[in-house]
């Protein structure tokens, strides 16, 4: 992680890491899904001394983005995400608000970004790579100079996100993992939506997924 502070917070039910990060000496950050407790998210961007310049959704399943809509307000920091995911995002039952037996919830994103764009915020480039499987429009920010992938629930440490739930797709996953994820340099940081931070190398070691794409 070279040249940038990344601090993790785990945040709903499902314990989900929950991002946030800025360059070395820099007071802007990014944050990468909000799961729950927007306001509790702020209150530590501001204890460090850090104004948000984004939020940045990897997918729209609830435990990754019910905080984000908070943070927006108090931030006034615009909501990202891969334009395939739409459909996630603003589905109760997509979601899985409606579906897992909470009040149903439509998130309103400000911008959807399309597959491969590269954009620049708080001084850092991302690129975001669509990898669909967990959901339709699952995507993962790599930031090549930094040596770090956010990658969601695409991969967390030898395991790979579940596809049994609304839009998933095993076969999705696997491909997407193939051609975004086992190519980019070994030293790359995997930093996944739940558990352990991993790498490129650990999981072409011990991944039996990894493994399983050759």
């Amino acid at each position: 992680m070279k040249d940038i502070v990344i601090k993790s917070l785990q945040v709903s039910m499902c314990q989900t890491n929950c991002y946030y990060f800025h360059k070395q000496g820099e007071t802007e950050a990014v944050c990468v899904d909000p799961g729950d407790h927007g306001e509790w998210i702020f209150e530590r961007l501001q204890e460090d001394n850090l104004q948000l310049a984004g939020i940045l959704l990897t997918h729209g399943h609830f435990d990754h983005m019910m905080g984000a809509e908070a943070l927006q307000k108090l931030s006034g920091a615009k909501i990202y995400a891969y334009e395939a995911e739409r459909e996630v995002c603003e589905d109760p039952m997509k979601n899985l608000t409606a579906l897992w037996g909470m009040p149903p919830y439509k998130l309103q994103v400000d911008e959807y970004l399309k597959a491969n764009t590269v954009f620049t915020m708080a001084g850092m480039e991302f690129k975001l790579l669509p990898t669909p499987g967990h959901t339709i429009g699952g995507c993962c920010y790599y930031l090549e100079k930094e040596e770090v992938l956010f990658c969601g629930d695409t991969v967390f440490q030898c395991s790979i996100g579940r596809t049994d739930l609304p839009t998933g797709s095993e076969s999705a996953l696997m491909r997407s993992i193939d051609a975004q994820i086992v190519n980019l340099p070994e030293d790359t940081i995997l930093l996944p939506g739940h558990g352990d931070t991993s790498t490129v190398a650990f999981e072409k070691q011990n991944s039996p997924f990894f493994r399983a794409l050759g």
